[in-house]
Formats: C-alpha cells, structure tokens, sequence
C-alpha cells in the first residue's frame, strides 16, 4: 500500500506517534511515495528484515559512508563480522562492564554537582546538554583510553556523524552541509586514531579498546582498526545518550512510575527497558533489497531499493504487546528491537543499560523533584531523542 510519510519533518520528530498508529492501521508493507522506500510496520516483519542477510543487506547504506566499509557493524558475512566483533566482546561481558561501576557512578555525580546547583538557584537547565549526551561519550572515550583532553571532540564528532545519519537518502552527500561535517568528523577521527594506532604498536601492553583491536590476533590493517574504532566511538555513545533523555523526560510526564521507582529501586531496569520499548531511539533501521529483489507479504521489493524495520511501529505491534501505547513498568518482558536484533544487534547493550541504571538512579536520588521545564526539542524520526531538555525545580 502507497503511504506518504514524511520522515524527516519537524513535526515528525517532535511527534511521531499519531503517524506511527496510521501506518501500523494501513498494512504490515508499505510503499512511502515521498522517499521511495519499503517500510515493514510489525514486530514479526521488522524481525525477519533484520536477520536475513540473503535477501536484506546493511552494506551499501549510509553505514559504510560513515565508517568505512571495513567496519563490522557495515558488514553482513558472518565469518567477518563475528572476527571483529569478537575482539571487543569480551569488554562488553557482564563483569568486566560491572567493573566500570565506580568510575560511571563518579562521573555522573560530577556531573549532576552542577546542574544541582543551578537548579537550586532557580535555574533551568538543559539536562541534554550538561549531562545526557556528554555522560556516555566519555566513558566510550575512557574505554577506549582517548585521553580527557579529547572527550569534548568525541561528542563532536558523534553529533557530526549523528546528523548526517538522519538526512534523507536523496541528500547530495557531496554538497550537503550536514554531510561535509560528517566528513570532516570522519578525517578529523581518522587522524586522531592514526596516531593513537601508532603509539600503541610502539607501546604494547594496554587494555583500552584500541590497544585490544590493535595487538589483536588478527594482524589487522590500520584502515580497518580506524573503521572499527571510529564506529565504535560513536556507536558507543549515541543511542545511550538519546535514551537517557527519553527516560528523563518519561518520568517527568508519569510522577506514578518516577515514586514507584524511588520507593522500590529494584523496578528500575525493567522500568528502563519500558521506556526503550515505548520510545525507542532508533525508529527506524535501513536495508537494501539484495540482487534480484525480494517479496515479502506479497509486496514485491526490487533490487536495491530501500526497506526499513520500523522499530517505532514495532515496538508498540498490539499482536506482540498488550496495550501497546501505554508506559507500563509491570508488564511481562519481552524483548523489543530498541537494541537491534540479529547479527547487527548492539555490542554495548550491557553498558548501556549499566550507564542508564546509574544515571537515573543519582539523578532521582539527588534532584527527585525535577519536572521539565519548556519544550523538548528532538533531533529527528530515525534516530530519535532529545536535543534540547530543559528541567527545572517543581514549584511547592
């Protein structure tokens, strides 16, 4: 069925829902006129996008522009992606993410010092800016033993790559401006891990990401440390950043679920959970129809076009999740696709929950009685989440 969607609208980004209940109405495939592309709108269909490499593929798409094409998140052959992504799974495990408690729990704490103050000043804040996006930035940065000086850049950098990521397919990647910066970011990344590579082969012996991938078992080129490493800075960070924002902003609009948390801590990372199933950062991923095309509920999808798992539509598919559109903190868990789901499935889905069960648990602790404070900007549709927050002190 042809569905004219506007994806890249303000009014969009700021308020997707009414637009994601009409095309879950209008069919489980559909054709969007305006961009050409094939949307799948149910858990089941966005599921099957996801993990079928035969017939959907992630190389081609802006992915490999980004990072390169040497980059596992970018590459569908198994064998090659499981390799490189083996080589950081073990920082990523459990305990070892368990490890880095202490210094997350700090930092947030430094963090929060300031906003507190302020805000007891009788200020607004913007929670984005001084806290949600900065927070997971760097400790990716810690991790990959970037050095403090260079931690602003990584949430430059991001933020370059991020936009770009988002823009309309048809954007001209070589004139458009948001694309030059991603660019830019790119080099700029690219320069700096070039001498990090350098130093580390000269001094062996530590245990941040980039020494990891670089005296790997692998002998790996730099050109493919440098695309790993440059989306593992990124990756590393976004989503977790946007995610905290929504968390925020979901407790403020339910004062019921933001007591029951404070009074019963252990409902926190199912309640966590919930907010990225009822608001997802990642609304939409993209795929190509691989050669020869593919038919899927009876819609055929030629070779090369565009088909998009809608995770917003997904996550909130009434034939997986009853009362779909309601926050609910109780409900049976299941796993919905705000992570991924398949091969290209998140790598840091354990930090990011650790880094988001910190945050929020010292930030309900120290200022519980926030309440946003203005209009929350988003960024855009695909990867959605606030650009702008601003909370202030509720009024007694």
């Amino acid at each position: 069925m042809d569905f004219d969607f506007d994806l890249y609208s303000r009014d969009t980004a700021q308020d997707p829902w009414p637009a994601i209940k009409a095309m879950q109405d209008a069919g489980p495939v559909l054709h969007n006129v305006r961009t050409g592309a094939y949307m799948v709108t149910t858990d089941k269909l966005a599921r099957a996008v996801l993990t079928d490499t035969k017939r959907f593929t992630i190389e081609g798409t802006a992915v490999t522009i980004r990072f390169g094409r040497e980059a596992f998140f970018g590459i569908d052959d198994k064998a090659s992606h499981d390799k490189l992504r083996a080589i950081w799974m073990g920082a990523f495990t459990r305990n070892a993410v368990e490890a880095l408690r202490p210094m997350i729990t700090q930092l947030a704490d430094e963090m929060i010092d300031p906003v507190q103050e302020r805000l007891r000043a009788g200020e607004v804040v913007d929670l984005e800016a001084e806290l949600c996006r900065s927070l997971p930035a760097y400790v990716i940065a810690h991790m990959m033993g970037v050095p403090m000086s260079y931690r602003d850049d990584v949430v430059r950098w991001s933020d370059a790559l991020g936009a770009a990521s988002v823009l309309p397919a048809n954007a001209d990647k070589q004139t458009h401006p948001a694309w030059l910066a991603a660019y830019k970011a790119r080099d700029e990344i690219g320069e700096y891990l070039g001498e990090a590579i350098a130093h580390r082969r000269k001094n062996p012996g530590g245990t941040d990401l980039i020494s990891q991938i670089v005296h790997s078992q692998h002998n790996l080129p730099d050109n493919v440390i440098i695309s790993n490493s440059r989306q593992m800075l990124y990756a590393g960070n976004e989503t977790t950043a946007k995610w905290l924002g929504h968390i925020v902003v979901a407790l403020s609009e339910r004062p019921d679920v933001r007591a029951e948390v404070i009074a019963d801590p252990k409902l926190m990372p199912q309640a966590l959970e919930e907010v990225m199933r009822w608001r997802p950062v990642v609304m939409a991923s993209v795929r190509l129809a691989q050669p020869g095309g593919v038919e899927i509920e009876g819609v055929h999808i030629p070779e090369g076009k565009t088909i998009m798992p809608l995770v917003g539509c997904a996550n909130r598919d009434p034939t997986r999740y009853e009362d779909p559109d309601t926050l609910n903190i109780h409900r049976k868990f299941q796993t919905n696709l705000g992570f991924g789901f398949g091969m290209h499935s998140c790598l840091g889905v354990t930090l990011a929950r650790l880094e988001a069960q910190i945050v929020i648990e010292r930030l309900l602790a120290r200022i519980p009685d926030y309440d946003v404070a203005g209009e929350v900007i988003y960024n855009a549709f695909a990867l959605r989440g606030p650009k702008v927050l601003p909370i202030a002190l509720q009024k007694h």
